[in-house]
């Protein structure tokens, strides 16, 4: 019997071999781009590749077909991200990203009219405020309210929270980017500290019920278990404030920040009652309009992926071969279909790197419902 030494001796042997193969594949495969580049033919070509894996598995062992098809599938995108640095491939997406570069990438503005959810003192407003020192905000009930906002020209920009380090994405807002298909342009990381609040005079032994949004009770869970309090939801913590104040119950109290409950004359019964100290909320700021400020260095796409097996996979390699970083994926239920998922996917990046325009070319031409969301800095 071998030992382990000689069995690996021969695996490098191996390894040697496809090494300089893979490098020999890969120039054909810079000849193969020369001539779709001449043809103007696109990089991929999923019939070919379906042809390739079952030739190459037939005779296979059956306990090796699987990974096999796994190992020539990333051979595939491999191939392809090289082809695509050389052919430049086209799409809507890098048109539109180009004609704004032509246009002239300016300095995000100082002011700008917001729309935000909820009243004054809520989050969203605070987030904008960090984003446009000089600002007119105009709040309304619901998320859908600001994206109406936005799309009727009454607001310039919306504000809107998008997930929660602490109880994670806000869903209801990834799904009407998508149904209004606007663009992101900014976006900003607010340390969040909730209290407990309520009318003059109410201790913490009066309180029996406690109002505020779904978020902010998931991030004091703990806190209010502890404390064995009811719990009530509502649209939005300063809107609980609000009403808190209004209904003047000794017995009902609010969790929101400290600066809303000053504003509404509430008394903090409490402060930091969040189960994290480290909780933070990234907000983001849409526009109807597709717009890319300077230091943009933050990307953020959509797509559908197919439920077959590896799709995600892919998808993922197309990212690491190019060394891109993925900071944030999310999925969502494709809307009137089984098993099929919508991804947004957040990554660094230039937008105007010739590598990552080559991605977003690729990606728009072999994924449906692909969607550039936004290029945008993250204000910390």
């Amino acid at each position: 019997m071998k030992d382990l030494e000689a069995i690996r001796k021969e695996i490098d042997e191996i390894d040697d071999v496809i090494s300089k193969e893979y490098i020999k594949r890969m120039k054909l495969c810079k000849e193969v781009a020369e001539k779709k580049k001449e043809t103007k033919k696109t990089v991929a070509d999923g019939e070919r590749e379906n042809k390739i894996l079952y030739r190459i598995t037939d005779g296979v062992e059956e306990e090796y077909k699987l990974y096999l098809k796994n190992v020539y599938e990333t051979i595939f995108e491999t191939s392809k991200a090289y082809q695509n640095s050389i052919i430049d491939e086209k799409s809507e997406t890098v048109s539109m990203i180009i004609n704004a570069e032509k246009e002239g990438v300016k300095e995000m503005p100082i002011r700008g009219s917001l729309a935000c959810q909820g009243v004054n003192g809520a989050y969203s407003g605070i987030a904008g405020e960090k984003l446009f020192p000089v600002s007119d905000v105009t709040y309304f009930k619901t998320f859908d309210g600001v994206f109406s906002a936005v799309s009727s020209g009454l607001c310039e920009y919306g504000i809107l929270p998008i997930e929660n380090s602490t109880a994670g994405s806000v869903l209801e807002v990834y799904d009407l980017m998508k149904k209004h298909s606007f663009h992101i342009v900014g976006s900003v990381r607010i340390k969040v500290s909730h209290c407990l609040a309520g009318v003059s005079g109410a201790t913490k032994k009066d309180i029996v019920k406690v109002i505020s949004h779904p978020q902010a009770l998931s991030q004091c869970k703990e806190y209010l278990e502890k404390n064995k309090f009811k719990q009530e939801e509502a649209e939005n913590t300063a809107v609980s404030a609000k009403r808190v104040a209004e209904e003047k119950d000794k017995t009902v109290a609010v969790i929101c920040s400290p600066k809303c409950a000053k504003l509404y004359g509430l008394n903090i019964i409490e402060d930091c009652i969040n189960d994290n100290a480290n909780n933070y909320t990234r907000f983001i700021c849409i526009s109807k309009d597709f717009k890319i400020y300077k230091g943009s260095d933050k990307i953020s796409v959509m797509a559908n992926l197919p439920h077959k097996s590896g799709s995600l996979n892919n998808l993922l390699t197309k990212f690491s071969v190019l060394g891109l970083n993925l900071t944030k994926i999310e999925s969502r239920p494709k809307v009137g279909s089984d098993f099929e998922f919508t991804f947004y996917f957040d990554f660094n990046g230039d937008i105007f790197d010739k590598k990552v325009l080559n991605l977003l070319s690729e990606l728009e031409n072999s994924l449906e419902g692909f969607s550039l969301l936004g290029a945008y800095r993250e204000t910390l």
